[in-house]
């Protein structure tokens, strides 16, 4: 209990613990990765020391190895750290740079064929233009007279379609209906016959 009071006591233990909320507060994301590895390192170092039942001097010694520990860890950390945004600002540089190069090379494509454009169209005369107006009328008429005719010819398919299944619908029609005749008259005049032959029968003989 002596022991442990000792150790709360210490300077040491008291400035370790305010570099403790010193790092965790203060210091913030922004602080560098081998500050906090020197930090966290001096303080993990510190209360090793303390908790070993060293003295001042020993305890200060122990912060001071885990801190240089601290710090070397945190300087790789922090080195990979540089390296890794180095690479994301150069690719993002890099990707820049095509983006800009491809506009370029799209904005001078297109001033280039306006140039084209404009240097066709004064060697063009207005007789090539109304030349060129008679056969688009005149390709478009053909067009339509084409289209007509396709028209006209799918309708007659359709209607001699439905006039093949009209056909089809009455035949068949007229099938059963013959059917149900002939049944009716067959039946109508077997029932005379019997009908006729038993008056027969049954009449008295002179």
């Amino acid at each position: 209990m002596k022991r442990k009071n000792a150790i709360l006591t210490t300077p040491v233990a008291i400035l370790a613990l305010a570099a403790l909320v010193f790092n965790t507060g203060c210091a913030g994301p922004a602080a560098s990765k081998t500050v906090k590895g020197g930090a966290m390192g001096g303080m993990v170092g510190a209360a090793g020391g303390a908790i070993a039942g060293e003295d001042a001097a020993g305890i200060a010694t122990a912060g001071l190895a885990g801190a240089a520990v601290g710090a070397v860890i945190g300087g790789v950390a922090q080195a990979r750290e540089n390296k890794r945004q180095d690479n994301l600002a150069q690719q993002r540089a890099y990707n820049q740079a095509i983006a800009m190069q491809k506009r370029a090379q799209e904005k001078e494509k297109a001033e280039l064929k306006e140039e084209l454009e404009i240097a066709e169209g004064f060697r063009i005369t207005q007789e090539e233009i109304d030349e060129m107006t008679t056969r688009a009328e005149a390709a478009e008429a053909e067009l339509a007279q084409l289209q007509k005719r396709r028209d006209a010819a799918i309708e007659r398919k359709r209607t001699l379609e439905e006039l093949e299944e009209r056909e089809q619908e009455a035949l068949a029609e007229a099938a059963r209906l013959e059917r149900e005749l002939a049944e009716l008259e067959g039946g109508e005049s077997t029932a005379y016959n019997e009908t006729t032959t038993e008056e027969i029968d049954n009449t008295p003989q002179l």
